[in-house]
């Protein structure tokens, strides 16, 4: 489903917002500040991860706490 680092969604930021429980204008900030940063960019329904790691450090994700599961 992935080119890359990119994913075409057949969605929109309102979808995202109310999935991830959060108001559009919030979530629309918050995409902003993540493409401002040049970690993220969303055009045209392709989202694309930029820097994995600035991401993954924002979210304070640990990539070695979780063991890898096979995809069923």
């Amino acid at each position: 489903m992935t080119d890359g680092n990119k994913i075409r969604f057949p969605f929109f930021q309102q979808h995202a917002a109310d999935t991830l429980g959060m108001s559009l204008v919030h979530a629309n900030n918050t995409l902003r500040k993540l493409a401002g940063m040049n970690v993220i960019r969303w055009k045209n329904r392709t989202f694309q991860v930029v820097n994995r790691k600035r991401l993954a450090e924002i979210a304070n994700y640990d990539f070695s706490d979780r063991p890898r599961r096979p995809f069923i």
